[in-house]
């Protein structure tokens, strides 16, 4: 054997990338059992799709790389049947109103048949609109909002996960009991029969919020990626959650690795599903950074996966065009 660069260290055979070599085959070789899955066999699963939780241009915190509307012109030419924006600091429910006369005319203009198509949006309680703001959750609702979050990254339980100087929105006071603020908002939403997303409150108040919203005739609650590590909730507390009458999104962004989450289960998925029941879950990519393929791409890849994970066409559209249509109120 030739003594050329015998002090050249082979990496690959060291303990952790040998383990990593290991993981990576078994994904192949396991996986690759389900056969090959075409596009023709993915776009079938798409049409009436609807993606719940798609993030764009224009917003003050995420760096987007496509904007609303290119998006919701992507949704429409892959048949799906909606798109939900969602902005950190901005309301989208009026942009969605703009964007939707954009994809009626490019509708129109390619002449097609007239197939339904619907762009909707909301607003999330961050500091920008007041944090627990009543006024700001009326007015979205008036605007045609059909989801209304709670705070996301000014939420007290994501400050307190990342250790932020900034003060977070509290949700609930300091024996359990939801703020006077928030009761307002359960009312709104009610009134208006549109969805509450739990977004990045902590689990212990997800669960009292699940609880006191449907007492004051909340019908729609939904939990955004309850997987990703700052809102994270264990399976069980998913499948119990569930059963108070939440839905449980299961967001591509926080189900399986890539550039923004390098690091989680990505057969944690197949335990949710099982536990909780394709019935109470929610497919949405959460898709829509730079960083990450656009939503449309997203989530033909996220349902390619579950197929080639063993999860059938039937479980598939119940989770991705039955389920947030209804949640929605939208016609399938």
């Amino acid at each position: 054997m030739s003594k050329r660069f015998a002090n050249i260290e082979e990496e690959s055979l060291t303990p952790t990338w040998r383990e990593r070599a290991k993981l990576s085959y078994t994904t192949v070789e396991h996986y690759g059992e389900a056969g090959n899955i075409y596009e023709e066999d993915v776009a079938p699963l798409l049409e009436g799709a609807v993606d719940i939780h798609v993030h764009g241009y224009p917003d003050a915190l995420v760096d987007a790389g496509w904007d609303f509307t290119w998006e919701a012109k992507s949704a429409y030419d892959a048949r799906m049947r909606a798109i939900v924006f969602k902005s950190m600091h901005s309301d989208t429910a009026p942009m969605a109103y703009f964007v939707q006369q954009i994809v009626d005319e490019y509708a129109r203009q390619k002449d097609e048949e007239s197939r339904p198509f619907g762009c909707y949006g909301g607003v999330v309680l961050n500091w920008a609109v007041g944090g627990l703001n009543p006024i700001a959750a009326e007015t979205s609702a008036r605007l045609g909002a059909k989801i209304l979050w709670l705070p996301s990254h000014d939420s007290a339980h994501h400050v307190q996960v990342l250790k932020n100087d900034t003060p977070g929105v509290e949700v609930v006071d300091e024996q359990g009991n939801p703020l006077p603020e928030l009761i307002e908002i359960f009312k709104i939403v009610a009134e208006h029969d549109i969805i509450l997303d739990l977004c990045h409150t902590s689990t212990r108040e997800r669960f009292i919020i699940t609880e006191e919203a449907q007492k004051h005739g909340v019908k729609k609650i939904l939990l955004t990626h309850p997987q990703w590590n700052v809102n994270r909730m264990s399976v069980d507390q998913m499948a119990e959650i569930a059963k108070m009458g939440a839905y449980i999104g299961l967001f591509l962004y926080s189900a399986f690795p890539h550039f923004n989450n390098p690091v989680c289960d990505r057969e944690e998925v197949l335990q949710i599903i099982e536990k909780v029941g394709p019935e109470k879950c929610v497919m949405s990519t959460d898709f829509g950074s730079m960083l990450n393929p656009p939503p449309v791409e997203g989530m033909k890849l996220y349902i390619r996966l579950l197929l080639a994970m063993g999860i059938s066409d039937k479980d598939i559209r119940k989770m991705l065009v039955t389920n947030p249509s209804k949640l929605l109120g939208i016609e399938t």
